[in-house]
């Protein structure tokens, strides 16, 4: 990373791919970090997994898997690979784990309640 001078700019012309690489060999920094610099501070496609989104996706019943890179597929297969639609849909499950889903949900009022496994059970 030392090769881009600390410049946004520099970075944003190289592939996403090759930078995502490259930020995971710093020390500390791990897939979730990695992203979230590529999508917020990058402006680079990619889907960000936090435990939100692991919760969220899990409880509703879109997936039964908890690993990183399978959640990652599995929403940039099936959503627009769209800078502004990552950063969205990424916004909107923070928001509703901070907000519901917590680790005790808060199902009752939960705008997504009638399509969630979780309360079915």
């Amino acid at each position: 990373l030392k090769e881009y001078g600390g410049s946004l700019r520099k970075m944003r012309e190289v592939d996403g791919e090759k930078l995502r690489k490259e930020l995971l060999e710093v020390h500390g920094i791990g897939p979730e970090t990695a992203d979230s610099i590529l999508l917020y501070a990058l402006d680079k496609p990619t889907f960000v997994v936090d435990a939100y989104t692991k919760r969220i996706g899990n409880r509703v019943g879109l997936f039964k898997f908890s690993d990183y890179h399978e959640i990652k597929e599995f929403f940039e297969k099936n959503l627009s690979k769209e800078l502004e639609m990552y950063k969205e849909y990424h916004a909107l499950l923070v928001e509703l784990g901070k907000n519901y889903c917590k680790t005790k949900p808060e199902c009752s009022d939960c705008p997504i309640r009638r399509y969630c496994d979780w309360v079915r059970h």
